[in-house]
C-alpha cells in the first residue's frame, strides 16, 4: 500500500491550512523562474505537485516540497501588477501612458510605475486614490470616474491573465511515518534547484538534541539560532506561510537545539568575531560553522554527514569547542584586520575587507592548525606568525581550489601532516610571486580582485598609514594614468592591470588627478614619504615612459610597470615574513 494520497485543492482551500517546516530551505527562485511559472499557469500548462504531510485532519499540512511554486502563486496574488508588467509589457505601458497623458498643464510629475502597481494590486481604496490624483494633478476634463474606470480595466486584464482561484493545485499528501519526513525531504534532492548538503543536514538532523547551559558563549549560540529562525519566519510570512516547529518562547525556556542549529550558531559566532575571513552570507556561515564541528570531532570534511555520531562528545564539550572557536577567531581577526581592511567602500560608509585571497577551506585550516595548541605556546606563536605568509603564498600557488577538503583534513589535529609552524622559504616564495606576476597577472586594464587584495596588503604594511587616516575614503589608482597611456596606446598593448601599477589614493585626490602624476599635483611635497615607501616611480621614470609613448614604444611602459610589480612583491614578502601580527 502506498504511503501517499493524491488530490487537488484551490488556493483559498490551501492558503490557511499549510505551514513550512523549519528545516525547509529559504526562498531561492529568481525573478525569471517566478515569471516562467506564472506564464505557464496563464497558458494552462501543468506545473507539478506540492508534497505535504498532515499528521491528523485537525492539524495543518506541512509543505515538504513545492515551496517555490506555492510562494510564487501567493506572491502573484499580492503583487500581481509587477508580474503583469513583465508578462504583458505593451498593455501595461499603453495604460500607464494613457493615464499620464490625461495630466495636463506645466506639471512635470507623472504617476510612477510604483504608484500604478500599488493601486493595481489593491493596496489602496480605489475611490480615495482617484480623488487624491485629481487633487494632486491637473486632469483637465477627466473625472475621478475616468481614472477609476481605467484602473478597473487593467485590474480586470490582470485577473483575466491568471484567475488564481481557478487554479487546481495538485497535492501529493504523504501519509507514512512522521519519523521518515527528513528522509523524504532528503530524497527530493533531484532536479530543480539542488539542495546543499547543509539543507539536507537541516532535515536529517532534526532528531538530534543539544542542551545549552547558561554560559555567555552558549547564550550567544542560542541568540544566533533565534535570530536565524526569526529572520526565516519573517521571510516565510511575507509569502503567506507560518513557520512550523519554531517557538521563540519554547526555545528560550528549554534551551535545546539540534546539531544543524548548532552549526548555524557557530558559523554566526565566528563571523561576528572574524568578519575579515567569514562574511555574514549564509553559505560562508554554514561552511565555517559545520567545518568547525568537523574539526572539533576530527571528522573528515568529506564526511560531515556523520557528525551526529559524535553527538555525546559535542554535548559534553560544547563549552570547550566555543572557547577554542572564540580564541582562534580573535587571533585571526588581529591578523587580518591589519592585512586586508581599508576604507574603500563605494558608498563611503565604512571599512571593507578585500577577501579575494580567502577561501573557506583555507580559513578552516587555520582553525585546524591552532585547535589543540595551548595559548601562548611556542607552536601557537609560530603558527600565528606564519599564517599571513601562507595566506598570500597559498593564493599565488592556487592550492585551495580543487580538493580543498582533502587538503584541509591534513591540518586536522588527528592527521597533523600539515601545519604552519615553519615559515615558507623566502627565495621560493619570491620566485613564485614573480612568476605569478609575469604569467598570470596580465589583465589589460582593470585591477582584478586578487590585485586589489595584494595591493591592500602592501599598502597596509608600508605607506598607507602615512597617507590618510581610516576616515578618508580611498580608491585604487593606476599609477601610470590610464587615460594618458590609452591616448597613445589605442591597441591596449600596455598591461595596466598589473600589481605594479596599483596603489591607493584619497578619493578626492584621485578624481582630480586623472591624467597627472603625483609630482604634477603635489606642490606641497605632502606625499614625499608616501612616494618613497610605496616604490612610486621616479620623475625620470615618468619622463622616459611619456617620451617613449610618443614614439609608440609600449614595451618600455610594460617594463617599468613590471619593475615596480617585482618591487611590491619583494616588499610584501619581506614585511609578511618578518612582521609580528599580534
Amino acid at each position: 500500500m502506498s504511503d501517499y494520497q493524491v488530490t487537488t485543492v484551490t488556493v483559498s482551500g490551501l492558503k490557511d491550512n499549510i505551514v513550512l517546516p523549519k528545516f525547509q530551505r529559504g526562498y531561492v527562485w529568481n525573478k525569471s523562474k517566478k515569471l516562467e511559472l506564472i506564464e505557464s499557469l496563464h497558458r494552462g500548462f501543468p506545473f507539478g505537485a506540492l508534497l505535504t504531510f498532515q499528521k491528523s485532519v485537525d492539524q495543518k499540512e506541512k509543505l515538504l516540497d513545492g515551496q517555490q511554486r506555492w510562494s510564487t502563486i501567493l506572491d502573484f496574488q499580492k503583487n500581481s501588477a509587477s508580474y503583469f508588467k513583465k508578462l504583458s509589457p505593451d498593455i501595461y505601458k499603453q495604460n500607464i501612458d494613457k493615464l499620464n497623458s490625461w495630466i495636463t498643464g506645466n506639471s512635470v510629475d507623472k504617476i510612477s510605475e510604483g504608484e500604478f502597481d500599488d493601486i493595481l494590486s489593491y493596496r489602496y481604496d480605489l475611490s480615495d486614490w482617484a480623488d487624491e490624483q485629481k487633487e494632486k494633478y491637473n486632469f483637465e476634463h477627466k473625472k475621478a470616474k475616468d481614472i477609476r474606470d481605467l484602473i478597473k480595466h487593467v485590474q480586470n486584464l490582470i485577473s483575466e491573465y491568471l484567475k488564481v482561484e481557478d487554479i487546481q493545485i495538485p497535492i501529493i499528501r504523504y501519509t507514512g511515518d512522521e519519523g521518515n519526513i527528513a528522509q523524504v525531504f532528503e530524497n527530493l534532492n533531484k532536479g530543480g534547484v539542488q539542495l546543499s548538503k547543509f539543507e539536507i543536514f537541516a532535515a536529517a538532523w532534526t532528531h538530534t538534541a543539544i542542551e545549552l547551559n547558561f554560559t555567555d558563549f552558549q547564550n550567544e549560540i542560542l541568540s544566533h539560532v533565534k535570530d536565524f529562525y526569526l529572520n526565516k519566519q519573517e521571510k516565510a510570512e511575507n509569502y503567506g506561510f507560518s513557520l512550523d516547529g519554531f517557538s521563540e518562547d519554547d526555545l528560550t525556556e528549554k534551551r535545546v537545539i539540534n546539531l544543524y542549529e548548532l552549526g548555524i550558531g557557530i558559523g554566526r559566532f565566528v563571523s561576528k568575531r572574524v568578519p575579515a575571513l567569514v562574511t555574514d552570507a549564509e553559505k560562508s556561515i554554514n561552511e565555517i560553522g559545520f567545518g568547525i564541528l568537523g574539526i572539533s570531532t576530527n571528522i573528515d570534511p568529506k564526511k560531515l554527514g556523520s557528525i551526529p555520531n559524535s553527538l555525546i562528545y559535542i554535548q559534553d564539550n560544547i563549552e570547550t569547542i566555543l572557547n577554542k572557536a572564540d580564541r582562534i577567531s580573535n587571533k585571526l581577526s588581529t591578523i587580518f584586520d591589519k592585512l586586508i581592511q581599508q576604507n574603500t567602500n563605494k558608498n563611503n560608509n565604512g571599512l571593507e575587507y578585500h577577501r579575494a585571497l580567502s577561501t573557506t577551506y583555507k580559513t578552516l585550516s587555520y582553525f585546524a592548525a591552532l585547535w589543540n595548541e595551548k595559548e601562548g605556546s611556542t607552536d601557537e606563536i609560530s603558527i600565528i606568525k606564519n599564517i599571513p605568509a601562507y595566506y598570500v603564498k597559498d593564493s599565488i600557488d592556487g592550492i585551495w581550489g580543487n580538493a580543498g577538503d582533502s587538503r584541509l583534513y591534513e591540518f586536522y589535529p588527528k592527521s597533523n601532516t600539515k601545519h604552519y609552524m615553519t615559515a615558507p622559504d623566502k627565495n621560493e616564495f619570491l620566485n613564485r610571486f614573480r612568476s605569478w606576476i609575469r604569467d598570470e597577472n596580465t589583465a589589460t586594464e582593470r585591477f582584478t580582485s586578487d590585485v586589489k587584495a595584494l595591493s591592500t596588503i602592501h599598502a597596509n604594511l608600508t605607506y598607507l598609514s602615512d597617507l590618510v587616516d581610516y576616515g578618508e575614503s580611498l580608491q585604487f589608482e593606476h599609477i601610470y594614468p590610464k587615460a594618458r597611456i590609452r591616448e597613445k596606446d589605442t591597441g591596449k598593448k600596455v598591461i595596466l592591470g598589473r600589481l605594479g601599477n596599483a596603489m591607493y589614493l584619497p578619493k578626492n585626490l584621485n578624481q582630480n588627478k586623472k591624467t597627472k602624476t603625483l609630482y604634477e599635483i603635489d606642490n606641497s611635497k605632502k606625499y614625499d614619504k608616501v612616494i618613497a615607501e610605496s616604490f612610486y616611480p621616479k620623475k625620470t621614470d615618468f619622463d622616459i615612459v611619456f617620451e617613449e609613448l610618443e614614439d609608440n614604444n609600449f614595451g618600455t611602459v610594460n617594463d617599468k610597470i613590471l619593475e615596480r610589480s617585482y618591487q611590491v612583491a619583494n616588499e610584501i614578502v619581506n614585511k609578511i615574513l618578518f612582521n609580528k601580527f599580534e
